[in-house]
């Protein structure tokens, strides 16, 4: 065996030294830990706008949130420390974290606060809709007021909602490439990662953000998000080892995907899609009885068992699912009977069926097994002599110019929510960001209004069961199932839970080995 004399030590060590100083000048790190996530391309940036999963993946990396939502449902402080409410239910006062910086290095204050609860209401962002009327105001650095024009009883989960990350005060484009030397100037938080390179359509790579005021430390030195718009290649990307986590996997995947050593993590949630007929206009959703026949032609069952293996939860006409426990209404029962479907169309002056002279254009995002499914419907409705073409069209494409409110038939996917108000307020009440069936129904508003300003879990139940039997009766949707989100990690990822909002997911603790 040889021994190394002193003077060659001498010379490692200082060749050792050399290696550490131009890695610290050049940001070259040893021992750096990557997690890339495959996701489909981002459409909106705007922190106020975005509504999709990769939007809320990419703001998350940057900005953090007041109050975070579990995968549970329930509510954590994060950038607020706490909150009361007044005994009236109109004034909620918020303690904010100390000591927390932008990635400018600038202090995070009340005034941030203040500037991004009022930016949602300028910019008309979709938040709205769940925090209803409300004034804020800073009382000192550290705590902000929120005066509400009336009880909100889902307030709080409005100030967690996806698009109320916390901006800067007086961001005047947040998201916006810049010109000249920094062209990330535009794209700063207080969040876990700070961005360092975006090629639009292609990638984003982010650092850790060594200033971050979180107690713990964030598990990972960079993120990348790899923008794959393909399921398929998504999934061809983490058998061949160039991303470490996919989400929203279809479930015929999973065994596949397991058989290749991989871990298939999943969430339950509320998570399905509503097939809607828009109310407001043409012959497919002015007449009740167009709507019932495309209920009754509906065999949910049968979707269950080909798309799930019968593993996902029937669902009827309403979008509060079981994972709301009491305030779901499980007693009404989805009849399947085509033949009574055709009978509708033939009384509503379609005695040939609908669609019978030029098949109806039936729009379906490709997401998940959203695919599938509007292939299956429309086998189901030939049978309930409706006739349509099925069109299917990339989640970026879709959700990118609003087409998805306007189309006359559809199938658009909703995630989870934390409380089941934000889907009515959103997207079922008249002059709702997201009424994609146009419907305007005042018995139906009047209940949500109601619901709203009810905390008694009883009483709200019992008007969310009005409105099931009004969804039921009259209402222009179809919600065949509540299905769980599954994901997919690489080998040596440790610390993912995935979100039932699978943007939501907090990667603060997820590490990578090997």
């Amino acid at each position: 065996m040889k021994f190394m004399t002193r003077s060659k030590l001498a010379v490692l060590f200082v060749l050792t030294m050399l290696m550490v100083l131009v890695g610290a000048v050049f940001g070259i790190q040893a021992q750096d830990s990557e997690l890339r996530i495959g996701l489909q391309n981002v459409v909106n940036l705007d922190p106020a706008l975005g509504t999709g999963d990769p939007e809320i993946t990419f703001n998350m990396a940057i900005y953090d949130y007041l109050i975070n939502t579990n995968a549970d449902g329930s509510l954590t402080p994060n950038l607020a420390t706490g909150w009361d409410v007044s005994e009236d239910g109109l004034i909620y006062t918020l303690s904010l974290v100390e000591g927390a910086t932008f990635h400018d290095g600038s202090a995070f204050t009340s005034a941030d606060v203040v500037f991004t609860f009022n930016r949602l209401k300028e910019v008309e962002s979709p938040a709205l809709n769940l925090l209803g009327e409300f004034e804020i105001a800073a009382d000192g650095d550290n705590t902000v007021v929120f005066t509400l024009s009336s009880p909100n009883a889902d307030f709080a989960y409005g100030l967690s909602g996806n698009q109320t990350f916390i901006l800067k005060d007086g961001t005047a484009e947040p998201n916006v490439l810049a010109e000249g030397d920094n062209p990330y100037a535009n794209f700063v938080g207080t969040g876990p990662f700070a961005l360092t390179d975006f090629v639009s359509g292609e990638s984003a790579t982010f650092s850790a953000f060594a200033d971050y005021w979180w107690e713990e430390e964030v598990g990972v030195d960079t993120l990348v998000l790899v923008f794959i718009d393909d399921s398929q290649a998504q999934i061809d990307a983490i058998k061949g080892g160039s991303v470490d986590f996919i989400y929203k996997v279809e479930f015929a995947r999973v065994a596949e995907l397991q058989a290749e050593g991989l871990t298939v993590l999943t969430a339950s949630g509320n998570r399905h899609p509503v097939i809607r007929i828009r109310s407001d206009e043409g012959a497919l959703g002015e007449d009740v009885r167009v709507r019932q026949a495309f209920k009754l032609a509906t065999d949910r069952e049968l979707l269950n068992l080909d798309l799930f293996d019968g593993g996902a939860i029937v669902g009827n006409n309403n979008p509060i699912g079981p994972k709301y426990g009491p305030l779901y209404d499980g007693m009404i029962v989805q009849e399947y009977d085509p033949q009574a479907a055709c009978d509708l169309l033939a009384e509503a002056g379609f005695p040939d069926g609908l669609g019978a002279d030029e098949p109806i254009e039936f729009n379906v995002v490709d997401a998940f097994n959203y695919a599938d499914m509007g292939v299956l419907l429309q086998q189901q409705w030939a049978e309930g002599c409706i006739n349509v073409d099925v069109v299917i069209e990339p989640e970026n494409v879709y959700y990118a110019d609003d087409r998805w409110l306007n189309v006359p038939l559809g199938v658009t996917g909703w995630g989870d929510r934390p409380t089941p108000q934000e889907y009515l307020a959103t997207a079922y009440q008249t002059g709702g960001a997201f009424n994609e069936s146009h419907w305007s129904n005042e018995e139906l508003d009047a209940l949500i209004n109601a619901a709203a300003v009810t905390a008694d879990v009883d009483e709200r139940s019992a008007i969310y069961s009005e409105i099931a039997q009004i969804f039921n009766e009259e209402g222009p949707i179809i919600v065949p199932f509540f299905a769980p989100i599954i994901g997919v990690t690489a080998e040596g990822v440790d610390g993912l839970e995935v979100h039932p909002f699978a943007g939501r997911t907090d990667l603060r603790t997820v590490t990578v080995s090997g």
